[in-house]
């Protein structure tokens, strides 16, 4: 067994627990989620993301009255609570007719099939929507005895009301609750170039081009604050000004749904602490859009620096030119210039670029935050106070990100790093709709939980490894634009399936054609 983190208990460090395999030697099952040997616990939910799984483990263990104990001979109990109990099915009918018929919890009209419970949930066994519990197969006769919530009638093939433990949502732990957050920002916004000032702009302040200041405030309601300034526009040249996002660009940096925090994050990273936030996520979860964002929030140019296999390091920080009125003269490269004044910096995918150009820009995250030119005598430059670097990455041990190479534990201790999650439904769906609106159409209900449901589908296919591709927000936006114009196969074959195999496109679509809506 491998030694107990030394950040506090955890489930999977106890003698009681059972992987998803190991569920058979206690209760003859698996359900396709780890289980607590001793009470019975669901310690899992399919599909969660890995971050929730891990404080899902520990918060049960940090609530067990008997971790750490020897695993017992038979199990104390057998909860298997997933679900809060569906208020419509607490009517109880013990004694009356419609109860005697119910000889299996199978027959009842509370009882959600297996099947349905896969689909929506990810477990393997059915669930008494009376009482929120995962119902083994070889125990329903046992079940139905016992129940006085029972009732006679054709078993239950829909989620309704059934409302997840807090435990098994996807945004379990979190810091931040980003449905809360995500309304109340909404709510509260000013637009930056109408944002009254949360202090004093000094005269230097002003001089330097900083109009007022946006408190930020912890999400998670730590009390902790900090402040990012916002320019006036007229302090930079018209060029300079067609690079500071706006509402109604075609990025929509208005409409970016910080989820998880990550504007106090990158914020606290760049004026207190001196760091460079670097972002990693799946293909199309908005690492790139954080950064624009921000610079939205500040009135800052945006420069996006995007690094391919292919960048040179003379393109991205400068070379030496020849010109006849003038001689052999070192023309700045996109970063020096920009590291020179007020702006927001991302570097995207520097993770994919050969490594002569992530040596050269190493510098910019040390404790110096110097940019050396070694082409240019080994010229020094000094980062503007008011230049705020960031990285954009995708993760390298993911094998469908190819070419991402592992960075090194030197370059990993200078970065100050945020992963980020796709956003939970409900503001999934929010960013949808807010997008395609901006297309002069609203998708409607059906169509936007067919979305979903299929996205849901294609994402365990994904973790199972079935499907090489990832499909975060910006694959979901594509089709939603997309079936203004086109029938829902169509649009999911211009998105991605006709880039796939024929075998691999059929999955996808069979996924597809099972929750398509007319």
């Amino acid at each position: 067994m491998s030694a107990q983190p030394i950040n506090g208990k955890s489930c999977q460090f106890c003698p009681a627990y059972l992987p998803p395999d190991k569920g058979m030697s206690k209760f003859s099952k698996n359900i396709g989620a780890p289980l607590c040997g001793r009470y019975g616990h669901v310690l899992g939910k399919p599909g969660l993301p890995d971050t929730q799984q891990t404080k899902l483990l520990k918060h049960y263990a940090g609530n067990c009255p008997s971790y750490g104990d020897p695993m017992p001979p038979e199990p104390q109990e057998r909860r298997f609570q997933v679900t809060l109990p569906d208020p419509d099915m607490r009517d109880i009918t013990t004694g009356e007719p419609e109860a005697s018929g119910v000889v299996s919890c199978a027959n009842c009209r509370k009882y959600m099939r297996p099947d349905r419970v896969a689909s929506e949930f990810g477990w393997t066994e059915g669930i008494c929507t009376a009482t929120g519990r995962l119902l083994l197969g070889n125990r329903l006769k046992y079940e139905a005895r016992e129940c006085e919530f029972r009732s006679f009638g054709a078993a239950r093939i829909d989620a309704g009301s059934l409302n997840l433990l807090p435990e098994f949502d996807d945004a379990f732990g979190l810091n931040v609750d980003p449905i809360k957050a995500y309304y109340k920002n909404k709510e509260n916004f000013v637009a930056p170039q109408d944002y009254p000032t949360d202090r004093e702009v000094t005269a230097d302040e002003k001089e330097q081009g900083i109009r007022a200041w946006r408190i930020v405030r912890d999400p998670s309601g730590s009390g902790n604050e900090t402040y990012l300034p916002i320019y006036d526009l007229g302090f930079f040249t018209p060029e300079e000004q067609v690079k500071i996002p706006k509402a109604g660009d075609d990025e929509h940096p208005e409409l970016y749904v910080d989820h998880f925090g990550g504007v106090y994050l990158a914020a606290v990273a760049w004026t207190e602490l001196d760091e460079t936030p670097a972002a990693w996520g799946e293909a199309g979860v908005g690492k790139t859009e954080l950064f624009r964002h921000l610079a939205y929030l500040m009135s800052l140019p945006f420069e996006r620096m995007s690094i391919t296999a292919q960048t040179e390091v003379d393109e991205l920080l400068g070379k030496m030119t020849f010109y006849p009125e003038q001689g052999t003269v070192f023309e700045y490269g996109r970063l020096p210039l920009a590291w020179q004044k007020p702006c927001v910096v991302v570097l995207d995918e520097p993770n994919v670029g050969p490594p002569e150009v992530w040596q050269a820009v190493r510098p910019l995250t040390d404790n110096s935050k110097q940019l050396v030119l070694d082409m240019n005598k080994g010229e020094r430059l000094q980062r503007h106070p008011d230049c705020y670097l960031g990285m954009a990455m995708n993760p390298a041990w993911d094998v469908k990100n190819v070419g991402a190479m592992q960075i090194s534990d030197a370059d990993a201790n200078r970065l100050f790093h945020v992963y980020i999650e796709p956003p939970p439904k409900v503001l999934e769906e929010e960013i949808i709709k807010a997008r395609v609106k901006l297309d002069g159409w609203e998708i409607d209900e059906p169509r936007l939980e067919m979305i979903m449901a299929i996205a849901k589908d294609l994402r365990a296919l994904i973790n199972d490894d079935i499907l090489p591709i990832t499909w975060g927000v910006r694959p979901q936006i594509k089709v939603a634009r997309a079936m203004r114009w086109f029938d829902t196969l169509v649009a999911y074959r211009r998105a991605i399936g006709d880039f796939l195999e024929p075998e691999v496109q059929e999955r996808l679509l069979d996924v597809v054609k099972a929750h398509q809506v007319a």
